[in-house]
């Protein structure tokens, strides 16, 4: 790590380091990075839910920062590696707050993108792909 690296994860590696020590600041780094940028992203997906659902937000908050943590890194690598970069690790916070954001839309995003796919596929095979 230089010594003049300002991007989120190095910054939350460097304060972990000082409360938790060099051994565990670089897993508890990049996960408070995940888990912050997921919570920003989940608060603004949380205003797009009913009044009425807003009680359960503690478990909704739960739920997405859980999802952040499992497909957060996995996600950062592959874009990484399309990107063709070596060091994923600055994805890591636009990556989270996009997985927060999406909050309860991924069912009809991923629709959305399946179709897409579909629609690509079927205008490459020549066939219409519908005028919508």
């Amino acid at each position: 790590m230089g010594a003049n690296q300002l991007d989120p994860v190095s910054v939350a590696i460097a304060l972990a380091g000082v409360l938790f020590g060099p051994a565990l600041a670089g897993v508890i780094g990049p996960y408070a990075v995940i888990f912050i940028s997921c919570t920003v992203g989940a608060g603004w997906a949380l205003g797009r839910r009913d009044p009425a659902a807003r009680l359960s937000a503690a478990w909704y908050f739960l739920r997405l920062n859980a999802t952040a943590a499992v497909v957060t890194v996995g996600l950062a690598q592959l874009t990484g590696r399309w990107l063709g970069g070596d060091d994923n690790s600055w994805l890591l916070a636009p990556i989270a707050l996009i997985v927060g954001g999406v909050g309860d839309d991924w069912p009809r995003l991923c629709r959305w993108l399946f179709m897409r796919w579909l629609r690509f596929f079927e205008r490459r095979a020549g066939g219409d792909g519908g005028s919508t």
